[in-house]
């Protein structure tokens, strides 16, 4: 159980840690080609619908969700943690989706050239949590 409890939680804590100092994708705009990183994207996504970003804050809503999860995941509340972590996961994972984001405030978009190391650990952090919220709501219920 120390091994659900605490392990794979800090396991998912520390790839997301990880992944924000990474690229997390590149973009191309008029030949211009621009990385983002992770942390950038971090920082500035929240307020990204400032300047029209509405679905790029969507997508940085996936952190919100994650941290829900770890919160409930900690109180063990494993069923509002799983329903949290789904959330995360399928934001997160619904960016591989897109072709392009937003590149500047008047509406341009930039094509997305490819996902990077960043944003594949971030979706991994995501899924271990999940998957360790869902161990931890069977066993609790005594599946396990």
């Amino acid at each position: 159980m120390k091994f659900l409890n605490k392990t794979l939680p800090i396991l998912s804590i520390l790839i997301y840690i990880i992944s924000v100092s990474q690229i997390a994708f590149k973009t191309g705009y008029m030949g211009e080609i621009r990385i983002y990183y992770s942390y950038e994207v971090l920082l500035v996504g929240g307020i990204s619908f400032l300047g029209g970003g509405i679905p790029e804050t969507f997508v940085w809503s996936a952190n919100f969700w994650y941290l829900l999860s770890l919160f409930f995941t900690k109180n063990k509340k494993y069923k509002e943690a799983i329903i949290f972590s789904i959330i995360a996961t399928l934001i997160s994972i619904s960016f591989m989706l897109w072709k392009e984001v937003l590149w500047s405030e008047s509406g341009s978009t930039a094509s997305i050239l490819s996902l990077e190391i960043g944003y594949f650990l971030w979706v991994i952090s995501m899924i271990i949590l999940l998957v360790n919220s869902i161990l931890l709501f069977y066993k609790l219920k005594g599946y396990i």
